[in-house]
């Protein structure tokens, strides 16, 4: 067991490697998952966001892990620039693939963002699924889940200031159609593309974010009705507005 991490590397390495189901001319999957919804919410338009004028330099100079957030809620043009900013489609290209405002090894995106809604305006309570080709919320379920939250992030007490908590889970078959066994590298690597940019953003929109990785996977996975295999969580955030130093 301890020599866990060094198989992984050795048995995803090239050599290693078997034949991807792209190379057998099988069919890919879809580009995105819908999970059912209770209703769809809309959100303003990306092109018609007005983001605070922050040089990058200083958003990533000031970017840090906050854990002390105000009892804010937030405004659903800062949900649409978050959620934009860190899996929006740019572009929509010919089959299944798209530009979105993060990379992905192969533009694959194989991930979807499922988010906590604990204080927002205009949106009630409740677990959401970010539908990226409309960009939209769908809502899962109504609720106040944050004890399941809480329990699901291994109690971390910061975490139930949070306004939101995000949640990122990996499509693992949309990155493996193409790179077979080396797509539990490339799915880790694109989760970090994600979560950086919902640092960014949440500089320059006065959040504060923190970046979990230690979690309960399966009761996550339960909580999102997620598989463990085929799709399952990889990293989460939490995130609120940002006390004042």
């Amino acid at each position: 067991m301890k020599n866990i991490g060094q198989e992984f590397i050795n048995r995803t390495k090239y050599p290693s490697v078997s034949p991807s189901d792209e190379s057998k001319e099988l069919a890919p999957p879809d580009r995105t998952c819908k999970p059912r919804a209770q209703k769809i919410c809309e959100l303003p338009e990306p092109e018609k966001l007005s983001l605070p004028e922050v040089p990058i330099h200083q958003a990533i100079s000031r970017r840090r892990s906050r854990r002390s957030y105000q009892d804010k809620s937030l405004e659903n043009s800062e949900l649409s620039s978050l959620l934009y900013y860190t899996q929006g489609i740019k572009r929509s290209l010919p089959g299944e693939k798209s530009l979105r405002t993060v990379p992905s090894a192969g533009a694959r995106h194989a991930l979807e963002t499922y988010l906590y809604l604990h204080r927002a305006a205009d949106l009630p309570r409740g677990l959401y699924h970010y539908r990226a080709e409309e960009h939209q919320l769908a809502l899962l379920q109504e609720d106040d889940l944050m004890a399941e939250v809480y329990r699901g992030v291994l109690r971390q007490k910061f975490v139930r200031q949070a306004a939101a908590v995000f949640f990122w889970a990996a499509d693992i078959y949309r990155m493996a159609w193409r790179y077979s066994e080396r797509a539990y590298r490339y799915i880790m690597l694109d989760a970090g593309h994600v979560c950086q940019n919902l640092y960014l953003v949440g500089e320059i929109i006065q959040a504060g974010v923190c970046a979990i990785a230690a979690f309960d996977d399966d009761y996550l996975n339960n909580l999102l009705e997620l598989d463990g295999r085929e799709q399952f969580v990889i990293y989460a955030a939490a995130l609120g507005s940002r006390k004042k130093s």
